[in-house]
């Protein structure tokens, strides 16, 4: 890796930087001077002190509810479960009623805590830090409660999975080259790579980036007008030396882009296996044509010749 010093600093690229960190997935609750619940998605959450119990959350002073936040006597934190990225996304948009059909009651200290969520933490406001153009709330734990659910996971711009079988956390963090693809299907299609010779694949990079990078796997689909989610690993192999990670794919939208003409989606039905020329790739998506149809997919751990399978 090549330093970049702080003459050269490009903020995108500073943005994808700082998103190679994992976190969770919050979204920051508390009520408005109209008695109205207010709440936006964050993962810049961390533990501050345990005594006192205090906690803090960065809110953009652009932000729409940032003077809600800061006049507030006090705010929650909702730790999001693995089955919760719907309501990430939704407290994620600009839209006015984010709390329209989302159960909530008020805690004991007074803000919203959501149904369903991992853990959560009822706050007073303790102090405001201006840094930059953010502002940290911290907050005195008043009260708090948390589940067994697994948490929603981020990185990289991507939704990822932290319920992951112990074989799998050390295939994917172990040393040696890394190629990440993905299998992206609308249900009766699966998006296939023509590569050179006429040959097929599936679409890989050596990370899974933001829609911004068009090297990364994320960003070479938004390129050609493919944008997906990639929240579910659904293989992780070795086949000398090179690490594969198979994601499981979530198709939001297809544009038509000039980039789509080496990018094409395959009916299910009508794969040409012949034209696939990697047998564990192709051993792996006989196995999806199998799941698609069963509404039931499970994970693939091993090398390209044998492993185990994992119930998802």
């Amino acid at each position: 890796m090549s330093a970049r010093d702080s003459s050269e600093i490009d903020t995108r690229d500073l943005r994808r930087a700082f998103g190679h960190f994992a976190t969770g997935v919050t979204i920051v609750t508390t009520i408005d001077g109209n008695g109205n619940p207010v709440g936006f998605t964050a993962n810049s959450f961390t533990s501050v002190s345990i005594d006192p119990p205090l906690l803090l959350v960065n809110i953009a002073t652009a932000a729409h509810g940032c003077p809600v936040f800061t006049a507030a006597r006090g705010f929650a934190i909702n730790i999001l479960a693995h089955r919760q990225r719907d309501l990430s996304n939704r407290f994620a948009s600009a839209g006015s009623d984010k709390f329209a059909a989302v159960d909530w009651q008020p805690g004991p200290a007074g803000a919203p805590i959501l149904d369903g969520v991992v853990a959560w933490f009822d706050c007073r406001a303790y102090r405001q830090v201006e840094a930059g153009d953010h502002i940290i709330l911290i907050g005195e734990v008043q009260a708090y409660d948390y589940g067994s659910d697994a948490p929603l996971g981020f990185c990289r711009g991507a939704y990822v999975s932290f319920g992951l079988p112990p074989q799998m956390l050390q295939l994917v963090s172990s040393p040696g080259k890394l190629n990440v693809g993905a299998i992206v299907s609308d249900g009766s299609s699966v998006l296939l790579e023509q590569v050179e010779g006429g040959m097929l694949r599936l679409p890989v990079a050596e990370a899974v980036g933001d829609a911004d990078d068009r090297f990364s796997l994320t960003g070479k689909l938004a390129s050609a007008g493919i944008h997906v989610e990639l929240p579910f690993i659904y293989s992780a192999f070795h086949d000398n030396g090179t690490r594969f990670v198979y994601y499981l794919g979530e198709l939001r939208s297809v544009e038509d882009a000039e980039e789509t003409r080496e990018l094409h989606f395959w009916d299910l039905d009508g794969i040409p296996w012949d034209m696939i020329g990697d047998a564990a790739v192709r051993i792996m998506l006989e196995r999806f044509v199998r799941e698609q149809k069963l509404g039931n997919y499970a994970i693939y751990i091993g090398d390209a010749a044998k492993g185990e399978i994992f119930p998802a």
